[in-house]
């Protein structure tokens, strides 16, 4: 009965956490003047990709690769198909014209990239799939181009704002809620994955299925639960900003580390789920592209294919 407990507990802890962290967050992009968006895709994404990073090498470290390489693919699927899904179904989600036309085409980028490098592999019929440490070098690269683009992304943003009134409520008194938040969002994300995954292990199941289902969703609640609260409190653009940052965060971030401590081998069979990963990416993309929003309807199809996606892992 102990880790259902656990599993509670940490659950409140993500709840009141991403409550707490939304409001810090939010005060301190008004205080710096940039946009929720820039929040949603920097300290958003990375504070509630903490969990995935923090599981990814240290399955890494003990050679643990199908929970190392399952946790990214598996929470980038939970990331769209339920933040997104459960986030639209309160509210449809419209974006701005930066994410359209930058910040999802970069995600979808990666992801194929990300795809390209497994196919590689399983083309040569040796029925594995290897993600190398020049391949997670190459990760780690663009991850850091990434972070000079939201440097200059800052920049626009107080060029743009320079008129505008600063929040008046104080900063270090938001850094503090920010953190704090954070805290709560990291502690309890660690409380559900290792509860989660003790329950799994007890029904029996692989390290890869662990790592794409019970671990990744474990690991995307915190994304998952900022993104509705972000949703309820109207900050839209901090709710798909924390979405998007996080995918990209997982896969050049968390995927580059872990993959160029020690390469990942894993059966072919991964190449569906990362076909999974592509397909959802390109479906949200597609929203934001022709729709320009994900609303109710869209928000049931990502939920129901997440269903279905995990049907199938436990078929």
């Amino acid at each position: 009965m102990i880790p259902y407990i656990l599993l509670v507990v940490a659950f409140v802890l993500l709840a009141k956490g991403a409550d707490i962290f939304i409001e810090g967050a939010s005060n301190i992009a008004q205080y710096l003047r940039v946009s929720p968006l820039l929040i949603g895709l920097s300290i958003a994404a990375i504070g509630t990709s903490a969990p995935e990073a923090a599981v990814s090498i240290k399955a890494s470290l003990a050679g643990v690769n199908g929970i190392a390489f399952g946790n990214v693919v598996g929470s980038n699927i939970a990331n769209i198909c339920l933040a997104i899904g459960i986030a639209a179904l309160i509210k449809p989600l419209h974006f701005e014209s930066s994410t359209i036309r930058k910040e999802n085409p970069f995600m979808i980028f990666i992801t194929v990239l990300m795809m390209l490098f497994v196919i590689n592999f399983a083309l040569q019929k040796t029925g594995f799939v290897v993600v190398s440490r020049i391949e997670g070098i190459i990760f780690l690269l663009l991850f850091i181009g990434f972070i000079f683009y939201l440097y200059r992304m800052a920049q626009q943003d107080r060029k743009e704002n320079h008129d505008k009134v600063e929040s008046h409520s104080p900063l270090l008194k938001n850094l503090f809620l920010t953190i704090l938040g954070g805290a709560a969002i990291a502690y309890g994300g660690h409380l559900a994955v290792e509860n989660a995954a003790k329950i799994a292990t007890i029904w029996g199941v692989s390290d890869k299925v662990i790592g794409m289902s019970v671990v990744a969703l474990g690991t995307s609640i915190p994304e998952i639960v900022t993104s509705i609260v972000a949703v309820i409190k109207g900050k839209v653009s901090i709710a798909i900003g924390n979405i998007v940052g996080s995918n990209i965060f997982n896969i050049l971030f968390v995927l580059g580390i872990a993959s160029t401590i020690k390469p990942i081998i894993l059966g072919s069979d991964v190449v569906y789920d990362v076909a999974v990963c592509l397909a959802v990416s390109l479906l949200f993309f597609a929203s934001s592209r022709f729709l320009k929003s994900v609303g109710r309807i869209q928000g049931l199809i990502l939920i129901s294919i997440y269903g279905v996606y995990m049907f199938s892992l436990f078929k």
